[in-house]
């Protein structure tokens, strides 16, 4: 092959990148966190909890989210929707824990586990609806429950966190029972 068509072949197999993104560099072999839809899950909950002298394991984040990959929480009323990827995440987080800090409130922790899923995967991607509780302490009880819409692609080795969007339940808008647990009979 000739060295300009191995460039081109080489420029056609780079993804399209947006402007400030950079493409991050892949392992050759699938971490643990990332073999499996169940592994990138409990690997997406066990980042996002931590004691309250503790932060989210940005880096674990980083490691099962798409370079491209976005979190997006609730719309608040009046408001557009926040889209951010696991940096601006981080960004937020440490915000709030300033104004905290500021406002003089005690820290606390942030235990969110799954109690229900429902999946639907074709070939290399997955749309994953996950029921969540949130504590502050593992004994605690659930503070807050939603569900978080995780997509998920598979790059022939291991699987990435495509996105997460999640949403909180509230009076006007309780968990589906087809979204809760199934009852033990």
């Amino acid at each position: 092959m000739t060295r300009s068509r191995l460039l081109i072949v080489s420029l056609l197999l780079v993804p399209a990148l947006g402007a400030g993104q950079t493409a991050r560099r892949r392992e050759p072999a699938a971490p643990a966190d990332a073999a499996s839809v169940d592994a990138i899950v409990s690997a997406l909950y066990a980042s996002v909890s931590h004691g309250p002298d503790a932060s989210p394991d940005f880096d674990r984040l980083r490691g099962i989210f798409l370079y491209v990959g976005m979190l997006v929480p609730p719309k608040r009323a009046g408001e557009d929707f926040t889209v951010m990827d696991v940096d601006a995440f981080a960004e937020r987080y440490q915000k709030g824990v300033v104004a905290r800090k500021e406002k003089g409130t005690p820290a606390t922790g942030f235990f969110e586990r799954e109690i229900a899923r429902r999946t639907d995967c074709f070939g290399n991607v997955c749309q994953i609806f996950s029921t969540y509780e949130s504590r502050h302490s593992p004994g605690d009880r659930p503070f807050e429950r939603g569900i978080n819409a995780i997509q998920l692609l598979r790059d022939g080795s291991r699987w990435w966190i495509a996105s997460v969007a999640w949403d909180a339940e509230r009076g006007e808008n309780p968990i589906p029972a087809d979204y809760l647990p199934a009852a033990k009979p």
